[in-house]
């Protein structure tokens, strides 16, 4: 009834003001305000790109203030009058909020290659600055990547990504939720969109929703997630999602939907993993990500239904598919498990000193709520299973190295220093050979290494006792 109503008025006011209007009328898109169909600004804004599943594609949103087309162009070196450019066709999509919003996907990309792009509805005076991206390098030896969440605005916000900006390798961020903070205002995620522009245009920032992207008391659900960003899924959903990059399997859920046993998350969670374990010789690391998380030690009683219910229903999948590791925000501090099944430590590391560790038997969980809100206070005693935490803001710097078959995750504060660090090592791993194991001689520490790794698979069959018992 509302959509008709709107579509009624768009037609009502294109009539009374189009000989007052230099706007270009596209169509009566009944999803749009009625103002969008007259503003003559169509200026690009709020530009960002985004993976999809296929890694010859780079997908690209932006917004107008008026409705009209949606154009990408893009090539190598575009500004050049010689070079090749190609030109895609996108499509609109508008919520009830007096913006349109734009989508376009940019296909035939070469690997390891850096395109410059832009966009627009084809007139001169329409396009956006240029920016540039740079697609996957399959050759290459190591893939880094930022993660963090709660994000926002303020000043906090912004030296988080400064921060971001600062690793010049990075490849992609992972927005474990909770984004713009926006409760209902639907201009601040348009200041949100603009204020980080030019690392959200350069780098792909994939995201999933958290509490504060669901904006029903608002009167507009998770509309405003659903339109500024898509994700790459088979899972129909923007809201859970899975991708594949640089060796890692990414998967993203949403504790802010179903995901009890039944649910259709819960399904699309279990049978993506189940195929991600299977697919290891192609893609060896499983990280996770979403909002609240199944670990923390944040001290509200209020909090602990949802992470017991969460821990529960999850934590047996994540075990049993061996993930290596999670990423969560909602609690804004920074906090490290050791490798935890049931709140019980499943190893404590190579040199029994939470540094090294052999991956697949239990997840490593990080509570990484450190993206620029206003810090919690976490509970004054420290579970156990808490290896680290702390109260400040900053990032978490991965980097996956194929050749030494590792993945070294670093906590990075917003002045630079390094809150945390530590490596998972695969089984196969030349981490784990000395140079005195190559020779054929025997290898100070080796006995140690055969031991942990023993142990922790004679440990891993003992938890799966633990697991069966949820």
């Amino acid at each position: 009834m509302k959509r008709h109503f709107i579509a009624l008025l768009c037609i009502f006011l294109i009539g009374v003001l189009s000989p007052m209007s230099s706007a270009q009328i596209i169509n009566i898109n009944p999803d749009c305000p009625a103002t969008t169909h007259v503003i003559s600004d169509h200026t690009p804004e709020q530009i960002h790109i985004q993976l999809t599943q296929n890694p010859s594609e780079m997908l690209v949103i932006w917004a107008t203030p008026g409705l009209t087309n949606s154009i990408v162009e893009y090539g190598v070196g575009i500004d050049d009058p010689t070079a090749d450019k190609m030109v895609v066709d996108g499509t609109e999509m508008c919520y009830d909020h007096d913006m349109v919003f734009h989508s376009a996907i940019m296909v035939d990309l070469l690997p390891a290659t850096e395109y410059t792009y832009r966009v627009g509805d084809g007139h001169a005076a329409d396009w956006s600055d240029t920016f540039t991206f740079t697609t996957q390098d399959f050759e290459k030896e190591s893939f880094e990547f930022v993660a963090f969440g709660d994000h926002g605005m303020s000043d906090d916000a912004q030296n988080t990504a400064n921060l971001v900006r600062s690793f010049d390798a990075a490849e992609l961020v992972i927005l474990s939720g909770d984004i713009a903070y926006a409760n209902g205002e639907q201009s601040v995620w348009d200041d949100y969109g603009k204020k980080y522009q030019t690392s959200l245009a350069h780098i792909p920032w994939m995201m999933s929703p958290g509490n504060h992207e669901n904006e029903t008391v608002y009167g507009y659900g998770f509309d405003a997630y659903e339109t500024r960003f898509e994700m790459p899924s088979s899972s129909g959903s923007d809201f859970w999602h899975s991708f594949d990059y640089g060796g890692v399997h990414f998967i993203a859920i949403s504790t802010e939907h179903p995901y009890h046993e039944g649910t259709e998350q819960l399904d699309w969670i279990r049978e993506d993993l189940a195929t991600a374990n299977a697919n290891r010789e192609a893609v060896p690391w499983i990280v996770i990500y979403g909002h609240k998380p199944l670990y923390t030690s944040h001290g509200h009683e209020t909090h602990d239904d949802t992470m017991i219910e969460l821990r529960t229903l999850l934590e047996p999948i994540l075990f049993e598919n061996s993930v290596d590791l999670a990423i969560w925000g909602h609690d804004h501090f920074y906090e490290r498990t050791w490798p935890v099944v049931n709140e019980n430590i499943t190893t404590r590391g190579i040199n029994d000193d939470g540094l090294m560790f052999v991956s697949g038997f239990s997840p490593i969980h990080i509570v990484a709520g450190v993206g620029g809100k206003d810090s919690y206070e976490y509970a004054d005693e420290q579970p156990e299973w808490s290896f680290h935490r702390e109260i400040t803001h900053g990032v978490m710097h991965i980097t996956v190295n194929h050749t030494t078959e590792t993945m070294h995750v670093e906590y990075v504060r917003t002045d630079n220093t390094i809150g945390d660090s530590f490596l998972l090592v695969k089984e196969s791993s030349k981490q784990l050979i000395t140079p005195e194991e190559e020779k054929g001689l025997p290898a100070p520490g080796i006995l140690l290494n055969i031991l942990v790794i023993s142990f922790a698979s004679i440990f891993k069959k003992k938890t799966e006792n633990i697991v069966e018992s949820y």
